[in-house]
C-alpha cells in the first residue's frame, strides 16, 4: 500500500512538471505562448514577449539603420 502511495504520488508530480512547462502570456500581442520567451525594457518597464514580438522589434530596429 505504501508503494502504490509513493507511485501514486511520484506520477502526479511528474504530471504536475511537464504541464507548467513553457507558457507564458506575451505582454505585446497579449496571446497565450509556448516556447520561447524574451525579457525585455520598454519605456523602463520589464516586459515578457514572443519570440514572433521580438522578431518585429528586431525589423524595426534594423529599418532605422
Amino acid at each position: 500500500m505504501k508503494r502504490k502511495i509513493i507511485l501514486l504520488l511520484t506520477a502526479l508530480l511528474a504530471t504536475l512538471a511537464l504541464a507548467g512547462c513553457g507558457t507564458f502570456t506575451c505582454d505585446m500581442c497579449g496571446k497565450e505562448k509556448s516556447g520561447k520567451s524574451y525579457s525585455v525594457t520598454i519605456l523602463d518597464e520589464k516586459a515578457t514577449i514572443c519570440e514572433d514580438c521580438h522578431d518585429g522589434i528586431n525589423a524595426i530596429k534594423d529599418a532605422f539603420k
